[in-house]
């Protein structure tokens, strides 16, 4: 079954990933003087913090690097994990 495809601003949402409830996807514009972009989404429409690239390869390091901050970032930790840091804060 074909997913339906996700556009904003003209972009065609073409990558993506979730960490938690965030979204980082890139988008791509032929016509767009940077082809191409890298937004959070919230809520599968609700995209921000757009950074735009000339290049495939830099929109995915932008996409690698705030998927790596998300990572590190406390409402993306398992509770399991949360919980023996705040043992280990006591």
């Amino acid at each position: 079954m074909d997913e339906e495809k996700r556009s904003n601003e003209g972009y065609e949402i073409i990558e993506g990933c979730t960490i938690g409830s965030t979204e980082i996807v890139i988008g791509y514009n032929p016509k767009a003087p940077n082809h191409y972009v890298c937004w959070y989404c919230k809520g599968g429409d609700n995209y921000f913090w757009g950074r735009y690239f000339n290049e495939l390869s830099a929109a995915r390091e932008k996409l690698n690097e705030r998927y790596k901050t998300e990572c590190g970032m406390p409402y993306n930790q398992p509770p399991k994990k949360q919980r023996q840091r705040d043992d280990r804060e006591r």
